[in-house]
């Protein structure tokens, strides 16, 4: 979305097309998506950009409760899962969601009473349980992209790669967060 003059016709196209994403979102059962959905659309391309961003974000993330709660997975068993999966690191979700040592210790039983973990690995049914969630957010995700069309989603992902770029390039992404900055191709 780059800077001065140069910047702003690619800050207006990033911020409407990721606005038709955001208005496409199903709001029922989708509280936090619905909410940020609901508010005025800023006028400033970079702001629109990030509420917009912002909603669509929730949006997964509603639905990947959904497929959580559909299995009784609750918020500190998804994150040990994760953690077990090495998606993501232990210390650091424990940290940035405030869980203790015995929170996370009782999901990982639960989770081993389930069959699902062994120590701190995830046994073979965890593995398909957490590529099932996963299937199934991307899944409940999809309808704002469909929405927009793949051409306009390709397009969308090239404006945005410079971004992202810059973002990794700061250094102050960490490493293994649950949201994730894969490589770029």
């Amino acid at each position: 979305m780059g800077s001065g003059d140069g910047g702003r016709p690619a800050a207006a196209e990033t911020a409407e097309l990721l606005a038709v994403a955001a208005a496409a979102i199903d709001g029922p059962g989708r509280p936090l998506a619905a909410a940020n959905a609901a508010l005025p659309v800023p006028e400033r391309p970079h702001l629109t950009a990030w509420q917009s961003l912002t909603t669509l974000r929730e949006h997964r993330g509603d639905g990947h409760n959904a497929a959580l709660l559909q299995r009784g997975i609750s918020g500190v068993g998804a994150h040990a899962l994760a953690a077990a999966a090495e998606r993501t690191d232990k210390e650091w979700l424990m940290r940035a969601r405030g869980w203790d040592d015995d929170a996370w210790d009782t999901a990982a039983e639960e989770l081993a009473d389930r069959g699902w973990l062994a120590g701190d690995e995830l046994t073979a049914e965890g593995a398909a349980i957490v590529a099932a969630v996963e299937a199934d957010t991307d899944r409940l995700a999809l309808g704002p992209w469909q929405a927009l069309g793949d051409a306009r989603c390709d397009r969308l992902a090239e404006l945005l790669s410079p971004v992202r770029r810059a973002v990794v390039a700061a250094g102050t992404w960490p490493d293994r967060n649950p949201i994730g900055a894969p490589e770029l191709h």
